[in-house]
């Protein structure tokens, strides 16, 4: 099978076995990781959603005003309508925010990994998976009796299953494939379904141990778990990434 290696114009393949050996190819282009922007709302918009995430998550979205979510974020009514035309507008913003729980989890620990560390970084992230979806009591994180209480939890989840895969592919398959050999096809498939197996298997059997699940991911992705030494050049995250 033939190694790949990001250029300008996408991705060429090449093929060094003592490049290989060295643990990096010398053909290789430079990898920058990208820092990616996040899509929450800022500013006034952005206290309005938090304002609403605690009120639906507290009380329930049925229950909750927004006279009691203009109340919760310090503003007048007049200027929560200025920037949402309704409920449904705030009970959607809400809904984006919590997808952007799930993708921005997947980005910060893109950005903090340690290159190379394939099995260390891998824990980390089941680690940080686990985290966005429970807390530290086990129990389900309170954004879900809200998705739960909207009838969304499946659009939700297809959703940020998307979402995470596109910024998984985008920021982190894109520089594995400059440093080693991707062992499956339909990639973004696969990861979708990797993605869903993850929660399923963490509902169904709690006490199951991020090692372990660590473990399932590898075999299934076919990762190269090889602890590689860091390249000639920076990897430092800069830029921006989608």
């Amino acid at each position: 099978m033939c190694r790949l290696a990001l250029s300008g114009g996408g991705a060429v393949a090449f093929s060094d076995s003592s490049a290989v050996d060295r643990g990096w190819p010398e053909q290789v282009h430079t990898v920058t990781r990208c820092v990616r922007t996040s899509k929450r709302r800022q500013g006034v918009p952005g206290d309005i959603v938090l304002a609403a995430r605690l009120l639906f998550e507290r009380d329930g979205v049925k229950k909750t005003t927004l006279a009691a979510v203009a109340k919760e974020a310090g503003i007048t009514r007049t200027l929560l309508y200025y920037y949402f035309e309704d409920k449904d507008a705030v009970v959607q913003a809400v809904v984006e925010d919590y997808v952007e729980d799930i993708v921005e989890s997947v980005a910060t620990w893109n950005e903090q990994r340690v290159f190379g560390n394939t099995p260390d970084e891998l824990r980390k992230c089941v680690v940080t998976f686990r985290h966005v979806l429970y807390m530290s009591s086990g129990e389900p994180r309170p954004m879900f009796s809200v998705l739960d209480e909207l009838g969304m939890r499946d659009e939700f989840a297809a959703r940020a299953v998307r979402e995470a895969v596109d910024c998984i592919c985008r920021n982190i398959v894109s520089e594995y494939t400059a440093y080693r050999i991707v062992e499956i096809d339909m990639v973004p498939e696969t990861f979708a379904l990797v993605l869903y197996g993850v929660v399923g298997l963490m509902k169904a059997k709690p006490d199951i141990t991020d090692d372990e699940i660590s473990r399932l991911i590898a075999q299934t992705l076919r990762v190269d778990m090889r602890v590689l030494q860091p390249p000639p050049w920076s990897e430092l995250p800069r830029g921006d990434g989608v």
